[in-house]
């Protein structure tokens, strides 16, 4: 089984899919290009406030289909307040050659007072993606979601890590070949999906397709996995929340998808059947793989329908875990970085993965 449960009202099947990812797209064009274009405007819709206390060289980009459009050269300005047009903007921050991207979402009603706190970040992590401290987009905006993904609203969080790939199979052999013996809540080994085997001599685990993500993991196995790299390391690892792994997946541009505000095929691991090695795709602005397509990934949150009208620290429980990015059969609709998926915890498909994530660490910033 594909997909184990769906939100109440969810759509099925391709065909049912077509008119309303139009629809999605018509939608999306107007929320891209119906805002104004300057960065001050006579008559604002919204304020910004960003304070630079390391005192990095900063410059402000509007997103647009087009691309990036460089709007603002701030310098190494300390504090700035200013008024935006609604749009999707950007900061660039410049530490010598070193530079990083955060996002600056100026949606309008969503934030009377958009605050962002640009510090220096810390050294890159082979392997992981340093996602800033800051706010993003959570939700849907353009009308197309269900009704779990509003209302959409802007979050702040704090910085984290999180894996520049999903879990491989590689991955999840080193924990079940460096621990007592696995629990068959966490994986599904007799799945076609799950190229893992154990050798009935010897005990220790190995796959013929190491680089693929691991699926037919259960919510239990990625937490179990999580436990072991943070004995491990001695660094806390756990799955991502819901509004973290949002953040990350959007990008400093705040899309639509990984990749972008179109829906294109060829630009990652969806519709296409099957699963494919990690990395198979070119990375977001974040540096992260596979965020759209590929696997589903669990996440730390229990699914509820009102989770986005609670606050941001409000901990969910039921009966259902939520997944975020779609998977490797999936097309439109169901692959917005907003699209929350339903499951029970112990379910074990065979589109299911996950990713982890790195708290950040006394010298990590945020």
């Amino acid at each position: 089984m594909i997909i184990a449960d769906r939100p109440a009202g969810a759509m099925t099947g391709k065909n049912e899919s077509g008119p309303v990812w139009q629809a999605a797209c018509l939608a999306a064009c107007v929320w891209i290009c119906g805002c104004g274009s300057s960065w001050l405007q006579p008559r604002p819709q919204a304020r910004v406030r960003l304070e630079n206390p390391d005192r990095l060289e900063l410059s402000v980009y509007r997103v647009e289909p087009a691309g990036l459009r460089l709007v603002e050269e701030l310098g190494r300005a300390r504090r700035v307040e200013s008024t935006a047009s609604c749009g999707r903007y950007l900061v660039e921050a410049r530490d010598g050659r070193d530079r990083l991207r955060l996002p600056l979402p100026l949606l309008d009603g969503l934030a009377p007072v958009l605050r962002l706190r640009v510090e220096a970040w810390p050294q890159a992590d082979s392997g992981w993606a340093w996602i800033p401290p800051g706010p993003g987009l959570q939700g849907d905006l353009l009308g197309v979601g269900q009704p779990d993904e509003r209302p959409a609203r802007i979050v702040t969080l704090a910085g984290f890590w999180l894996a520049r790939h999903e879990v491989r199979n590689a991955d999840y052999c080193a924990f079940l070949n460096d621990g007592e013996a696995p629990d068959p809540l966490w994986l599904n080994l007799g799945s076609r999906k799950c190229p893992i085997e154990q050798d009935p001599t010897t005990g220790r685990f190995t796959s013929s397709q190491p680089e693929l993500p691991v699926v037919t993991v259960s919510r239990s196995g990625a937490e179990a996995y999580c436990v072991w790299l943070t004995a491990r390391s001695g660094r806390l690892h756990r799955l991502p929340r819901e509004m973290e792994w949002e953040k990350a997946a959007r990008g400093p541009e705040t899309y639509l998808f990984a990749y972008g505000d179109r829906y294109e095929q060829g630009r990652a691991n969806q519709q296409s059947g099957t699963l494919k090695p990690v990395g198979s795709y070119p990375p977001n602005g974040f540096g992260l793989c596979d965020m759209t397509g590929n696997a589903f990934e669990w996440t730390a949150d229990a699914w509820a329908v009102d989770a986005l009208e609670q606050a941001p620290d409000w901990q969910p429980s039921g009966a259902y875990g939520t997944l975020r990015g779609g998977s490797f059969v999936l097309d439109g609709v169901y692959l917005r970085n907003s699209f929350r998926m339903r499951s029970r915890p112990g379910v074990q498909a065979d589109d299911f993965g996950f990713r982890v994530l790195r708290e950040a660490g006394l010298h990590d910033g945020g």
